[in-house]
């Protein structure tokens, strides 16, 4: 650990689901106006129990804001959009939502039928949205008309997470046999397919600088691969799955959460800077605000925890 850096648990909001919850994002609001969330760091978690649920972070403490019900089975994944005016939720009852920031009320639902969905994540611009799921298709939706605009496939199998890189020119997904797929978004074409694993591939992060991505699994591994040459860089061993990944915005940092129910904190090289061991189950999502200084984690424990973790230089 560098000098002089400290990393504490700044919050353990306990209960803040009845049951286990499965994603979390972190978005700064720059909403004008009188908005209760103008300006605000916004919180979005799903779970188990249905429900999507948008916290305020303030003063190192969360204020739930909305509770948001339209879901009839578990909420695996959610999304706040690049201006954080829009929230999107993927469920294991085969729909996606759309809800409004500011008001809490639901935009639009769109049945996806039998096309489960595992991930859903905004493009940078926030104008379409990606999603993953069983058919090992990608499938790009238009956040305004709820249309499908694109179709990518990845020709693989069951796509367990899914990232859109900063820069907009690639979406990654992560595949059930251990498969890291990138792929050209403009030529909507597989770029690269990587054998990165030997088991499930359950999180995958861009860099800030879209020339790295980040994956965990099954495994125990983390690994960073390069997206142009689709060379392996490092990795970071886990004594249990490594589920979740993420960068700090200056990707200096990453996390990952780990079905030990340990968030590890370590370097752009994976050089391991700080374990926290304050979950009691699997940490299913991670991630970093936007000034490089805090961390949130969200476990099968049902509990939300905050973070201080310093800005290191490289």
């Amino acid at each position: 650990m560098p000098a002089n850096v400290s990393y504490s648990i700044l919050l353990r909001k306990e209960n803040a689901h009845d049951d286990p919850i499965y994603c979390c994002d972190w978005v700064k609001s720059s909403t004008a106006g009188d908005s209760a969330i103008a300006s605000k760091d916004l919180i979005v978690t799903g779970g188990l129990d249905s429900l999507v649920k948008l916290w305020v972070c303030q003063n190192n403490r969360l204020q739930l804001q909305y509770a948001l019900e339209g879901h009839t089975m578990g909420v695996v994944s959610v999304a706040i959009s690049p201006c954080a005016s829009t929230i999107v939720s993927a469920s294991l009852d085969s729909n996606l939502i759309l809800w409004n920031t500011s008001s809490g009320k639901q935009i639009t639902e769109l049945p996806i039928g039998e096309s489960d969905v595992w991930k859903v994540v905004f493009s940078p611009d926030g104008k379409q949205m990606a999603t993953g799921g069983h058919t090992g298709k990608i499938f790009i939706y238009g956040v305004n008309d709820g249309a499908i605009n694109r179709v990518l496939d990845t020709r693989g199998k069951f796509i367990l997470s899914v990232d859109w890189s900063p820069d907009g020119k690639y979406i990654a997904a992560g595949l059930e046999d251990g498969i890291l797929c990138i792929l050209d978004v403009q030529q909507g074409k597989v770029l690269h397919t990587i054998e990165a694993h030997s088991l499930p591939v359950r999180g995958v992060a861009f860099s800030p600088c879209s020339t790295r991505v980040a994956t965990a699994s099954n495994d125990g591994l983390a690994s960073i691969y390069g997206v142009v040459t689709a060379k392996h860089q490092c990795k970071l061993e886990h004594k249990s799955w490594a589920v979740c990944v993420c960068f700090s915005a200056d990707g200096t940092q990453l996390a990952t959460g780990a079905a030990d129910g340990r968030v590890r904190v370590a370097a752009r090289d994976f050089r391991l800077l700080n374990t926290f061991e304050e979950h009691t189950d699997t940490v299913w999502g991670v991630h970093f605000d936007s000034s490089n200084k805090k961390l949130i984690s969200v476990s099968k424990d049902g509990c939300i925890n905050l973070y201080d973790c310093p800005p290191i230089k490289i």
